[in-house]
């Protein structure tokens, strides 16, 4: 070979040797672009579609005395995840994915309040589908109030201090709190600054309680210093950042597990998954229905958040049929595909006749509340949950 041969053969590897750097460091710049960018959150929340799942799976009857169940009763959840710089345009985008402000979940508060909220929202969803199941069943379930429930507080008051959401607030210098209303009538009576001792549990256990100290802080109102402990309330309908604590008597002890997942929105299907788990086990007729909407102790249903993700993830997993708030049907038609029929229902005794009508068996589940408070006890101030 020629040296000038070898001399040309020499420059091309050269030129590729360089070339290959420059393409291993370019690559190494855009791994490390994308990484800082995904760390970079831009203030909003993406709602993508989350899973649906047979609920009747997290329903455990203790003592082998739960029936086969035919069908599915489908929970569906919503993913809630933080947009980050990586993420936008992707979202912005994609048809199955809703971008909100971080605001509209938590209500300004911090969003490290979020996840807790959010399983204290199921925990009291679960609570309440086994009352009302119950209920249905015929069985008489006695309710009292207890205490009030915290869903949020505010950073740098004393409730931020000493308090967590779940909480659940029984007394104030030895005073009963048995509503939102009634707490903030006792803290209204106080001194601001003033040192008081609060009797807490949990929504596990809310009669099981320990003395916490605090000292109130200060608040001007109308030009007025008062007395502040820092849970949001709203004076209408609904306290947003408590409600009243119910103790149910249960007369059969069950196990619900709640997957992961957060929020109030699987009460309804809870409530109907409890019912075919203790009704013969037939209650969609042997086909696949899924389930969303809140669950009140008299039954009511009510709105839920995410449906349009939420209708993606149960026609995915095949369901035949989409029982909804009615109030959110045409949410759920607007992305609904023809394989889908969705149903609009206010209460569990509308689902359950949808269900008979799509050719379930109600067996137990016809009897219904049993008459007097046993049946239809609602608690005092029964909150719209904060974050659905």
């Amino acid at each position: 070979m020629s040296p000038t041969r070898g001399r040309a053969r020499h420059r091309q590897r050269r030129r590729a040797s360089r070339w290959l750097v420059v393409l291993v460091v370019a690559l190494v710049l855009v791994v490390l672009a994308g990484a800082v960018a995904s760390r970079i959150q831009l203030g909003d929340y993406a709602l993508v579609p989350g899973v649906a799942q047979p609920v009747t799976g997290l329903i455990s009857v203790p003592g082998g005395q739960a029936a086969r169940v035919q069908g599915q009763l489908l929970l569906t959840d919503v993913g809630v995840e933080p947009v980050t710089a990586l993420s936008w345009l992707w979202d912005q985008l994609s048809s199955t994915t809703q971008v909100v402000p971080a605001s509209a979940l938590t209500g300004g508060l911090p969003s490290s309040e979020l996840v807790a909220e959010g399983q204290v929202d199921m925990a009291e969803a679960q609570l309440t589908a086994e009352a009302v199941a119950l209920r249905q069943l015929g069985l008489p379930v006695p309710e009292r109030d207890v205490g009030v429930v915290l869903f949020a507080l505010v950073p740098g008051t004393p409730a931020y201090a000493h308090l967590a959401v779940g909480d659940v607030v029984a007394s104030l210098d030895g005073n009963p709190t048995t509503s939102p209303a009634a707490l903030v009538r006792a803290v209204q009576r106080c001194r601001p600054g003033q040192s008081v001792v609060l009797e807490v549990g949990t929504v596990a256990h809310p009669t099981r309680l320990r003395p916490i100290r605090l000292r109130l802080g200060r608040q001007r109102v109308d030009g007025r210093v008062e007395p502040l402990l820092g849970v949001p309330y709203d004076t209408g309908p609904a306290a947003d950042g408590m409600g009243t604590q119910p103790l149910y008597q249960l007369p059969r002890r069950l196990v619900l597990a709640s997957d992961g997942i957060g929020g109030p929105s699987a009460g309804l299907a809870f409530t109907l998954g409890i019912l075919d788990r203790l009704a013969g086990g037939d209650l969609t007729g042997g086909q696949v229905v899924a389930v969303t909407g809140t669950i009140d102790p008299n039954g009511a249903v009510g709105e839920i958040g995410g449906l349009p993700q939420k209708t993606v993830a149960v026609e995915r997993a095949g369901a035949r049929y989409f029982l909804v708030p009615a109030a959110q049907v045409g949410q759920a038609e607007a992305v609904a595909h023809r394989g889908l029929r969705v149903l609009g229902v206010r209460s569990l005794a509308q689902a359950l006749a949808d269900l008979r009508r799509l050719g379930g068996r109600l067996g137990p589940a016809a009897h219904g509340p049993p008459p007097g408070p046993a049946g239809h006890a609602v608690p005092a101030q029964w909150p719209s949950s904060p974050w659905s």
